[in-house]
């Protein structure tokens, strides 16, 4: 299969890109990897002894940064390496599209070129946290600000078709985040989006709050873009702090140097878990098209696992089962109306 990849998109861009693009191909043989970006750069990070069979590099000469506007980006820079990136998945020249670069470009490109699927009012980004067995997807995670309550029952819809093609989850159970679990709680976006989420969604939980997300008890977790961003920084800000205090109390123990090293394997195993890294990156959901957005300091570990996503991603029809069962939704809800 293949992957198109935005080498100049991210903090760490080529150097890590191209060295988790490396890493995907030596690990899965069916993969073959489009590095879009300046081909100097590019080749300067792969080492001469790497086989190259797998690899091919498409030559871009604009980079589109963090500061550029997102809306003016296809204009501006219709020779980056993310536009021309988006622009393979449109003519068919590789199946699935992976950036750690401009969250907010890569959804005006891909809206501009992919389209959406038809049905869908809003994408949205979907990210995958691990809890009890399966884990749960957020959605919207940042895409939209402000949203209706059509908009969070297609973010539902289209996050419980991410976990069942992408976990293995068999009929997603669905919660709407709330600051309490009673129908009545939440302002009218919340309250009108319980009672059209209980209505059409046969799995729906009702409401849950976020201090009971990782008790297992939902798949799907779905939440304007706004609060969503914020609940996945804070996540990832508290992560960082519990390993930075539990290293910095662990260094300050009087025990041996053979059980603080103990200690720290297990403590980083457990830890690892929660990294954002093993994962890879957050699925577009609701354009016309595979597109897997990475953390913006993505190192390597995290480009690879992106890549993986993308691939299950496009080897499971995701995008044709997101448009399935839009289309049966809505025609269920104009049938009622």
């Amino acid at each position: 299969m293949r992957i198109v990849v935005d080498a100049m998109g991210g903090d760490h861009a080529p150097s890590e890109v191209v060295q988790g693009a490396l890493d995907a191909v030596a690990d899965d043989s069916a993969i073959e990897i489009i590095l879009t970006g300046d081909e100097e750069k590019i080749n300067d990070s792969i080492p001469p002894s790497i086989n190259r069979s797998s690899v091919t590099i498409h030559h871009t000469s604009q980079t589109v940064e963090m500061t550029d506007r997102p809306s003016q980006v296809i204009k501006q820079k219709p020779n980056s390496s993310l536009v021309a990136g988006i622009e393979m998945i449109k003519s068919g020249k590789a199946r699935a599209f992976v950036s750690a670069g401009s969250t907010g470009a890569i959804l005006a490109a891909s809206l501009f070129l992919l389209g959406r699927i038809e049905g869908v009012k809003r994408p949205a980004l979907g990210v995958f946290f691990p809890s009890g067995n399966n884990g749960l997807v957020l959605c919207d995670a940042g895409a939209n600000s402000e949203a209706k309550p059509e908009h969070l029952l297609q973010f539902a819809i289209m996050a419980s078709e991410y976990m069942s093609h992408i976990q293995g989850v068999d009929e997603p159970k669905i919660g709407l985040l709330n600051i309490g679990v009673e129908e009545t709680k939440g302002n009218d976006l919340y309250l009108e989006s319980h009672a059209l989420m209980k209505e059409y969604l046969p799995t729906f939980e009702g409401n849950v709050e976020s201090r009971y997300l990782f008790e297992g008890k939902v798949d799907v977790v779905v939440c304007d873009g706004f609060l969503g961003n914020n609940l996945v920084k804070f996540a990832e800000g508290w992560i960082r702090h519990v390993h930075r205090d539990v290293s910095a109390q662990l260094e300050g123990q009087d025990e041996s140097a053979e059980k603080k090293s103990e200690f720290r394997s297990i403590f980083s195993k457990a830890m690892r878990h929660f990294e954002y890294e093993e994962y890879g990156g957050v699925p577009l959901l609701g354009v016309n098209g595979d597109v897997i957005i990475c953390h913006g300091s993505s190192p390597a570990r995290a480009i690879k696992n992106a890549i993986f996503a993308a691939k299950k991603s496009a080897e499971t029809n995701l995008v044709g089962s997101i448009r399935d069962d839009i289309s049966s939704t809505v025609s269920l809800i104009e049938g009622s109306a």
